[in-house]
């Protein structure tokens, strides 16, 4: 059996090697993680389940994704969850292109990655929450179902990056504007296409939901100890 599901994921990797559009010819490949962590995320004995994500990724992709993408997200995000390792080996193409350092080069034009991204989040996190938050944060920026926005500027140009909002017209914020105001005028106008932005707390992470939802996913997310606000 083990040599079956070794088999299978060399394949896919293969596969997505073959086919893959990514070019790596500038990347290199460099850890800075001097042994990473063997334990996996207590996922279970924490409460955390396939269900909490499902659920999340359900209000926040709403109509923007069919029924076969939203169990890709969710699958993804489920097992970046319980195996960071296995995580990073299937979806190595996806693990480095959400890679903090993705696109950016140095002085000799080369990207100097992590090999194993979301192996190492969790190695050097000591507590399960915070690698679930970021691994989340993560795949749901690359869906564009959250953004970031720490002013108000990046605010503004975060609606242009969720996909629920991308095609909404926003007005440039004032002079005095800052993150949270700009969010509290932005939500006047959403809240009358039934929809309301929240951030989480002292990140500023955005995402963008219908109002009727709010209550649950703030409570969603509660359970990842990542709290939201409304602005």
């Amino acid at each position: 059996m083990v040599k079956k599901l070794l088999f299978t994921l060399t394949f896919l990797v293969f596969s997505f090697s073959a086919f893959g559009q990514t070019d790596y010819s500038k990347v290199t490949f460099s850890s800075k993680i001097y042994r990473y962590k063997n334990d996996l995320p207590r996922t279970a004995e924490l409460g955390i389940d396939k269900q909490l994500v499902s659920d999340i990724i359900e209000v926040l992709s709403s109509s923007l994704y069919d029924k076969k993408q939203k169990t890709e997200i969710i699958n993804k995000a489920w097992l970046a969850f319980v195996n960071p390792k296995t995580f990073d080996f299937v979806y190595k193409d996806f693990a480095v292109k959400t890679n903090n350092n993705w696109r950016k080069v140095n002085a000799n034009g080369e990207m100097v990655l992590e090999p194993n991204p979301y192996l190492t989040e969790w190695t050097i996190n000591d507590d399960e929450f915070p690698y679930f938050q970021l691994a989340l944060n993560k795949i749901l920026d690359h869906y564009g179902l959250l953004a970031y926005g720490d002013d108000a500027m990046a605010v503004k140009t975060s609606f242009n990056k969720l996909l629920i909002t991308k095609d909404f017209k926003f007005e440039n914020p004032k002079e005095d504007d800052w993150a949270y105001s700009y969010l509290k005028v932005a939500n006047e106008n959403l809240a009358k296409k039934g929809l309301v932005a929240l951030v989480t707390k002292g990140y500023y992470d955005i995402i963008v939901c219908k109002i009727d939802q709010k209550e649950k996913i703030t409570d969603l997310f509660n359970k990842l100890k990542w709290e939201l606000v409304t602005p």
